[in-house]
């Protein structure tokens, strides 16, 4: 049976005035949040901003303490659990997760120190962390003076340093270019398959997603409102999607039409249309209507929607999916 590295159980964050005079109402950022992740476990969490994750995130890293319910790391409760922190290590939104007036190596000196980590482990490691992100040729300059995809890299190599068993990685690959965002995804995967390290994600990069996660779960207004793999999310919530060929013999197709039919490509010869299904009879009712326009039909794909196309429908629906 896989282990069980952390789970949060019944999590939830209220954020209250600040003074008893304030107009300001409480805040529930998080909502009665259930999950768990397990050892050698790709863990995405997805939702729009403000959704709660980073308060999430924070919580599991004991930045802030929950409102009520409870982390578990293993069989131990969150701060009851002596020496639990020492064994995760995250990537947290913004900038400022490494000392910018320090370089590279020493940011990873210090912080492989706090740790406990002697320093003659820390540089074998270092060398070989920095040479990977290609951030060796900078590991004496002020990390101030580096660029922005350059000091992601760092911060993942100093959250990397105490090999740490849950690694907590809000947006690690924001401002990095695809040979780096590539590195840092074959990273992770390598991280949780090969290394068996629990891993929470979060990330607006659906491609990544769908790529690497194990699991998914979806957060809207503080609440997990969906969660499973990604075969499972697109089972369960994925509604039909077809594509439409028509040959481009008609003199003008109206702007729109009376069934979703939305154009989406028009080449030399033919036009692609695109049409969501929301029941059986949509995709008859569509291809009646281009008939409509005595059009031919050339070619007719079903697919279903992507995570990213899930995602968005659930978290702007006025109604949660039950």
């Amino acid at each position: 049976m896989t282990k069980t590295i952390v789970e949060c159980v019944s999590l939830t964050k209220v954020y209250k005035p600040w003074a008893l005079w304030s107009k300001k109402k409480s805040l529930k950022a998080v909502d009665n949040v259930n999950f768990f992740i397990k050892k050698g476990e790709i863990y995405s969490l997805l939702g729009p901003n403000g959704a709660g994750k980073s308060t999430i995130i924070k919580m599991i890293a004991g930045l802030i303490s929950p409102s009520s319910g409870e982390i578990l790391f293993g069989e131990k409760k969150g701060r009851g659990a002596k020496g639990a922190y020492r064994h995760l290590s995250a990537i947290l939104e913004g900038p400022r997760n490494i000392y910018w007036r320090l370089s590279p190596l020493e940011n990873l000196h210090y912080f492989g120190n706090l740790r406990g980590i002697p320093s003659s482990v820390i540089d074998d490691k270092a060398e070989d962390l920095l040479r990977f992100l290609d951030i060796e040729g900078k590991k004496k300059n002020q990390s101030q003076h580096l660029s922005r995809g350059m000091l992601q890299k760092l911060a993942l190599a100093v959250a990397l340093i105490t090999d740490p068993d849950l690694l907590l990685l809000d947006e690690p690959t924001l401002g990095l270019d695809v040979a780096s965002a590539r590195k840092i995804k074959d990273l992770i995967k390598e991280k949780a398959y090969n290394s068996k390290k629990g891993v929470l994600l979060t990330t607006h990069q659906m491609d990544l997603v769908e790529e690497v996660s194990d699991r998914i779960g979806i957060i809207k207004d503080g609440k997990l409102i969906a969660e499973g793999t990604v075969p499972e999310l697109k089972k369960i919530f994925s509604i039909d999607v077809y594509q439409i060929k028509i040959r481009d013999n008609i003199k003008k197709l109206p702007k729109t039409f009376k069934t979703d039919l939305v154009q989406i490509k028009k080449d030399e010869g033919y036009v692609l249309f695109r049409l969501t299904s929301k029941k059986y009879s949509d995709i008859y009712d569509a291809l009646n209507e281009l008939k409509h326009f005595k059009s031919e039909i050339l070619d007719v794909k079903r697919d279903s929607e992507n995570i990213e196309e899930i995602f968005l429908r659930l978290t702007t629906e006025r109604k949660e999916t039950p």
